[in-house]
């Protein structure tokens, strides 16, 4: 595997983790696991940071360094506004998706 992800010039993925759920700002750990629950209830491989209030740049890195494909991003405002920012690691694109839909685009981005 090792061999093949040096031809195609890809790090090799060393866990299953399929998407990380973060938060922006302080005080939103309860945000977070509604969210991380949505998609384990769903079936997705997810995980995220268990300390309170864990700094953005760190779960970033976090998600680079491990190949996590994936990161949910919730703020105050994506709250307020009953959405949430799902960011793509390699290309850093971020798209603004609807909680209620969340697990169908993942579904169809995972595939």
């Amino acid at each position: 595997m090792e061999a093949k992800h040096a031809v195609e010039n890809s790090p090799a993925r060393l866990n299953a983790t399929q998407v990380y759920v973060s938060s922006a700002q302080k005080g939103l750990l309860k945000a977070r696991m509604k969210i991380i629950r949505l998609l384990w209830d769903a079936g997705f491989k997810a995980e995220m940071s268990f300390k309170a209030n864990p700094k953005m740049l760190d779960q970033l890195q976090y998600c680079e360094g491990n190949s996590v494909p994936w990161i949910v991003i919730i703020g105050e405002r994506e709250l307020e506004q009953g959405v949430v920012k799902l960011r793509e690691i390699s290309t850093r694109t971020e798209t603004d998706i609807p909680v209620d839909e969340l697990t169908t685009k993942l579904a169809e981005l995972l595939k």
